[in-house]
C-alpha cells in the first residue's frame, strides 16, 4: 500500500513539472534551412517569407523552422573533386 501511494506521489509531482514546462514559451530560433545549399528561399517587402527545399529535385515547401536534417549542406563548403583509384583496368 505505501509503495501505491509513493508511486502515485511521484506521478502527480511529474505531471505538475511537465505541466509548468508546457506553458515556457520556447524562443524561436533560425531555421538550419536558411545556410544550406539546398534552399529556395523567397523574401517579399512585407516580411513574407517562403522557404522550399530543393534536395532531390523536387521542389517542398517547409512550413516549420528546422534545426536539424539529414540532408543539410552548408553553403560555406567548398565542392571537392573525387578520384576514384585503382579500379580501372589496365589496358595490355
Amino acid at each position: 500500500m505505501e509503495f501505491a501511494v509513493f508511486v502515485f506521489a511521484c506521478a502527480i509531482v511529474t505531471a505538475i513539472r511537465f505541466a509548468k514546462s508546457a506553458r515556457t514559451p520556447v524562443p524561436p530560433k533560425e531555421s538550419q534551412c536558411l545556410t544550406c545549399m539546398y534552399v529556395v528561399l523567397t523574401r517579399g517587402t512585407r516580411g513574407e517569407e517562403w522557404i522550399a527545399c530543393s534536395y532531390g529535385g523536387a521542389m517542398r515547401a517547409i512550413k516549420f523552422t528546422v534545426c536539424w536534417c539529414t540532408a543539410y549542406r552548408a553553403t560555406s563548403v567548398s565542392e571537392k573533386l573525387v578520384t576514384i583509384e585503382g579500379f580501372a583496368r589496365e589496358s595490355p
